[in-house]
């Protein structure tokens, strides 16, 4: 149920009261975790006082907003209306399913330095090509760095395969307009390839790399000092960042504890009171007026247009199954196929991959004409 009036005014009088700036509302889908519903709700009643924590599942926090959901799909569509309506500043869930071009982007923090850093990416895609992702993965984190105050910030790449290639990119990138600055590495011989060293110094404001390689690294960071029973530091693995993403919604997972929770809220409701969105959407229409799709994908502006036959969608219905298993690079075109024999689906990347987004009661025609599709 939504807060009542009465309860809304109190709590605004007492926020101004306090001298304080209003605490923004943030929602929190609290179910679908290794932990309990309890533990969920203890990890946001701590940060109470620095956001409202507005909840999303089976039981509520006394006092504060509640929305009930008993499963993590209509937990989402209920997240999601919140988002659209405006009734929240952001959001924080799990095991959800950014569309493709959307990756999350996080921050870490060096114990030896005391530095942090933003790793861009974590989770999600933000191009089915690895070396176009990772240059979409430095906007983003450009993006971000800006939002946490820091001017020029300085641009590394972790050296995985393509990284290169990726630099290469990047600094053509620059030469179109964007700007652009190399963070140099803390070896002697310097440059703008980050080692291990300075993976663990944080030695660049910006750590670029492919979504799987960052994946792992937010584990290590978060998870190490458990022993990889839960995350225990940090704040997640951030918020996702694509050309059409407008709602701020940051990402925890199931062994995310309740220190790693009470962050992550805390840090959605700081990129939302800093704008992160407008920060995000300077940065990615600057890339594009220089060219950075034309860059990543080798084409040349007047390439002509795609000889791709459009399908139209069917009616869009509730997508609340999914079909895991498909190669990243067919994805799209299997999303088409299903368009062409009537069956709604949307791309996205779930935890564990791409996957299909679809209507459950349309699953097993869907199998059917993926098989002979894929075969």
């Amino acid at each position: 149920m939504a807060e009542h009036p009465v309860a809304k005014t109190l709590r605004g009088l007492a926020d101004a009261l306090s001298g304080a700036p209003p605490r923004l509302k943030i929602a929190f889908t609290a179910l679908g975790s290794e932990f309990s519903t309890d533990v969920l709700l203890s990890a946001a009643e701590q940060v109470a006082d620095r956001l409202l924590p507005v909840i999303i599942g089976p039981k509520p926090i006394p006092g504060f907003p509640w929305y009930q959901a008993d499963e993590l799909a209509s937990a989402h569509r209920i997240m999601e209306q919140l988002l659209a309506d405006g009734e929240v500043a952001g959001a924080v869930t799990l095991h959800y399913n950014f569309p493709l071009g959307v990756a999350t982007v996080a921050q870490i923090h060096s114990i030896a330095t005391g530095r942090s850093m933003v790793l861009a990416s974590t989770t999600g895609t933000s191009d089915v090509h690895r070396p176009a992702a990772m240059v979409k993965n430095a906007i983003a984190g450009v993006a971000m760095a800006e939002a946490l105050g820091i001017e020029e910030p300085r641009v590394g790449i972790l050296n995985v395969d393509d990284a290169s290639t990726v630099q290469r990119l990047l600094a053509r990138l620059r030469e179109a307009g964007f700007p652009l600055h190399f963070a140099q590495s803390s070896r002697a011989d310097g440059g703008a390839l980050m080692r291990g060293n300075d993976l663990i110094r944080a030695t660049s404001d910006v750590l670029v790399c492919d979504t799987l390689t960052g994946n792992l690294l937010i584990k290590l960071f978060s998870a190490g000092l458990s022993g990889g029973e839960m995350e225990t530091m940090g704040s997640g693995y951030g918020i996702g960042l694509g050309p059409d993403q407008k709602a701020i919604i940051g990402i925890i997972s199931r062994a995310s504890g309740p220190a790693t929770i009470s962050q992550a809220l805390c840090y959605c409701a700081q990129m939302a009171r800093n704008d992160l969105m407008r920060h995000w959407q300077k940065c990615w229409q600057l890339a594009s007026s220089c060219g950075i799709e034309e860059i990543v994908h080798q084409r040349t502006p007047s390439a002509g247009p795609s000889t791709t036959i459009a399908v139209s969608a069917p009616p869009k219905t509730v997508l609340d199954d999914e079909i895991h298993g498909i190669d990243i690079l067919r994805l799209e075109e299997a999303c088409q196929h299903l368009w062409r024999h009537g069956i709604y689906a949307e791309t996205g990347m779930g935890c564990t991959g791409p996957v299909l987004m679809i209507n459950r009661q349309q699953r097993a025609d869907a199998d059917q004409h993926l098989k002979s599709f894929l075969s």
